[in-house]
This record gives C-alpha cells, sequence and structure tokens, in this order.
C-alpha cells in the first residue's frame, strides 16, 4: 500500500523532469530523421529568433495568416510548412545579405504544440486535457491530478485510433515497472491526439471510502487493523471545519446498512479509549460543523462510478464531433 501511495504521489511531482528527459532524448536519438514526423512551421505560431552579435534584430515573430513572418528583410516570404531546419536556413541566407558575413541564426517555437487527451479510472481529475505533444503517459496523469491510491498502474492502458489502418488499438503500460524497477522513461510511449489513458483500479483490493471534510477525500486501501482514525489520515485528516465528535461508519450488511456514530475527541480524551477498525467497503463521512456546498460537490465527486465518467467522455466526443 505504501508503495502504490509512493508512486502516485511521485507522478504529480516527476512530470516536469521526465518530460525534460524526454526532451533531451528526441534531440539525441539515433533513428533517422525520415523516421519521424517533425514538427511544421503554421499560421499563428511564434518563433523565438536568435542572431548572434545582432541583439537590435527582434528576439521573436509571428506566421501571418498569409503564411509569411514579420521580420526584418523577410518581407512575402512563405515560411508555411517549413520545418525550423528550413526555416533557419532560409532566414541566414537573407539576412547574410544584408549584414556581412554569415548570419548565425538560432530558431525555435515560442509555444508547444498542444494535443487532446482523455484521462479515465483512478486519477483524481478524470476527464478531457491539453497537453504538450511530446508528454508522456505518465506526464497526461499527473496533468489528471495524479493517480488514486487504489490504481493498478502495471495495467495503464492508451486506446487509440490507428490513423492508417482506422483501426483501435489498446496497448498495455506497465507504467510502475518502467519507472519504479527500470528507470528507463524512454518506453514510456509518446501520446497521439486524441489517446484515451485509462488507469485501472487494483483488482481485489480492499479499500474504505473516505467523504466530507477531510483534505483527499476518495477511496484508501486498508492495511490489517486500521481503524477510522487511521484511514482519516491516509485522506490527509480533517479539515479545520470538519466536526470530529459525530463522524459516521456506514457499513452494509448483506441488504442493510449499519451507521456507527465515532466521537473521536473523546476516544481520544479517555485512556484506552477503542476506536472502531475499519472493514473492506466501509466508508467514512466525516461531516462540517456546518454542511456546505463544497462538502456537498466532494461527496458527489468521489460518489461517481467509471460508467459515469464513460458517460462524460462520450459526451464530449460528441460535443467535439458537432
Amino acid at each position: 500500500m505504501l508503495r502504490i501511495s509512493f508512486i502516485a504521489l511521485a507522478l504529480c511531482f516527476t512530470v516536469q523532469l521526465y518530460s525534460q528527459e524526454k526532451r533531451y532524448a528526441d534531440t539525441t536519438d539515433s533513428k533517422p530523421l525520415s523516421a519521424k514526423v517533425e514538427r511544421k512551421v503554421r499560421p499563428g505560431e511564434r518563433l523565438q529568433i536568435s542572431v548572434y552579435g545582432h541583439d537590435e534584430l527582434p528576439k521573436e515573430a509571428m506566421v501571418g495568416t498569409d503564411g509569411t513572418i514579420k521580420y526584418p528583410f523577410m518581407k512575402d516570404i512563405k515560411v508555411d510548412g517549413m520545418t525550423l531546419e528550413q526555416f533557419s536556413n532560409v532566414l541566414a541566407a537573407r539576412l547574410s545579405q544584408y549584414i556581412g558575413g554569415r548570419a548565425e541564426v538560432v530558431v525555435a517555437f515560442a509555444q508547444e504544440e498542444m494535443i487532446e487527451v482523455i484521462v479515465l479510472g483512478q486519477v483524481n481529475s478524470p476527464g478531457a486535457l491539453k497537453i504538450p505533444k511530446n508528454h508522456t503517459i505518465q506526464g497526461a496523469i499527473s496533468a489528471a491530478g495524479g493517480a488514486t491510491p487504489r490504481c493498478d498502474l502495471n495495467k495503464t492502458r492508451i486506446i487509440r485510433r490507428n490513423h492508417e489502418t482506422g483501426l483501435r488499438e489498446d496497448i498495455t503500460i506497465p507504467l510502475e515497472t518502467i519507472i519504479i524497477e527500470t528507470g528507463n522513461v524512454e518506453k514510456l510511449k509518446d501520446l497521439q491526439d486524441g489517446d484515451i489513458i485509462f488507469v485501472p483500479a487494483i483488482y481485489g483490493a480492499v479499500y474504505a471510502n473516505v467523504l466530507g471534510a477531510v483534505r483527499n477525500p476518495g477511496n484508501y486501501p486498508l492495511f490489517p487493523g486500521a481503524n477510522v482514525i487511521d484511514v482519516i489520515f491516509l485522506a490527509g485528516g480533517p479539515q479545520d471545519e470538519a466536526s470530529i465528535r459525530s463522524i459516521k461508519l456506514i457499513r452494509r450488511i448483506g441488504a442493510a446498512q449499519s451507521e456507527q456514530l465515532v466521537d473521536i475527541e473523546t476516544v481520544l480524551k479517555a485512556k484506552g479509549g477503542q476506536v472502531p477498525l475499519v472493514e473492506p467497503g466501509d466508508i467514512i463521512f466525516v461531516p462540517a460543523k456546518k454542511f456546505t456546498l463544497k462538502t456537498l460537490i466532494t461527496v458527489l465527486t468521489y460518489t461517481i462510478t467509471f460508467a459515469s465518467a464513460y458517460l462524460l467522455y462520450l459526451n464530449i466526443q460528441a460535443r467535439k464531433n458537432n
């Protein structure tokens, strides 16, 4: 359980490190250039331009709707469809005619190219989101709020449509093994526009649901002997407005449901006070001293099912197609 929680936390904090490593790997890849689809300059994009020894020249320029760029000595020259290397060569040749000697030019995209993906399952903020094109599946999960403690990262899936065959592909990524055990981020697949990422729950995991006025409500795996206080602190502990004297431990017994009121304040003050143990499937509800709209939204958010999340995805897709 601690290992899974560590992985989920690591996903929230390491995306910048791995995205930087991925960008570095892209620049040093030994594969032939013909195997890659290079990004082209398009209307509306901003380019960062550096000309060695000529700080008076603009550092940034925009490609107009007509495909030309607003930059000295480049009037009426269409750059739409060029790669950065092609544009750099053209710009260097033009500048060399006017500034004397060979112009040393460095060009980069000022804005990262974005793609839209959908992240579902055991993440904290499921749904559609835009991420930089060079992000891996790890970056997408981090952008969706990180994985929950119930996730099974080794069965993470990418569902995408093959643009050549038109067929659907379903790819399983052993994310935990790749990141934690091998550390080989090269094995993390690049994402494509329209990808669906699904992070499943641990099969057969025993867990309890913590709702209400806690810092990180959600589902948490249980360890042997876990009591109500243990599980509440797995969820980050009570919020300032929490009423710890009227916590409810809700348990389903067959078709019936039982509720036990837990007064943590009294239990902690009493010497040898017994804190109720938590069983798989239990719900712990920590009420606020004043039940607010925020608390209600929290409860609704963490009782939503995967089916509801999938319906949300279908709704998003329908809006995109209209």
